[in-house]
């Protein structure tokens, strides 16, 4: 009997230390799962905050956009404002002249007017005009006795000269140019001396 109750003891040896491995490995398995557990509650929060990054993004991409899509339409309207009434100032500033040659013209029943008077008022009616389109920096092409300048002028009779100093001197300017910020509006049409032999 006492090798039975050796071999019995054995056995309950055996499984007291199967049942503590399976009670470890029980362990371990909870403290594993544990772990998990947390990681896939922190993979959750994480996936969470990516989801709302990635709405703000596209909140913001889609608020840029209208954005941008507003600004552009303001600079649309800005920009056609500007060229319907980029005159303004001037015709309000030639509204006068116009209305002065208007009364000149109503005059002309009145028989006792001459043309002296005629004459100063509508040289007085363009010193106005010329006082207007100064302001908006449009200068006159209209000097004489200076070099000829392709850009500035146009050549329309040439006068033959036997002086070498005068060749492309303009003689004089048969309609006025004018230069609006450096920028030629109309070249001036002259009359130059051209040198020959």
């Amino acid at each position: 009997m006492n090798i039975k109750n050796n071999v019995n003891l054995k056995k309950n040896i055996n499984n007291l230390n199967d049942k503590n491995n399976i009670n470890n490995f029980k362990d371990k398995f909870k403290k594993i799962n544990l772990k998990l557990k947390k990681k896939k509650k922190y993979i959750n929060k994480l996936k969470k905050k990516i989801f709302n990054l990635e709405k703000n993004i596209n909140n913001i991409k889609l608020r840029s956009k209208a954005d941008l899509e507003n600004i552009r339409k303001r600079n649309e309207k800005n920009i056609e404002n500007i060229y319907k009434y980029s005159l303004e100032k001037f015709a309000i500033n030639i509204l006068p002249i116009i209305d002065d040659l208007k009364n000149a013209l109503k005059n002309k029943k009145n028989k006792n007017l001459n043309l002296k008077v005629i004459y100063e008022g509508i040289n007085l009616t363009l010193k106005n005009l010329l006082l207007v389109i100064k302001k908006f920096n449009i200068s006159v092409i209209n000097k004489v006795n200076i070099k000829f300048d392709p850009d500035y002028h146009q050549a329309m009779i040439i006068e033959k000269s036997k002086d070498k100093n005068k060749d492309n001197i303009i003689i004089s300017i048969l309609q006025d140019g004018y230069i609006m910020n450096d920028r030629l509006l109309r070249p001036a049409m002259v009359k130059i001396f051209k040198y020959e032999n």
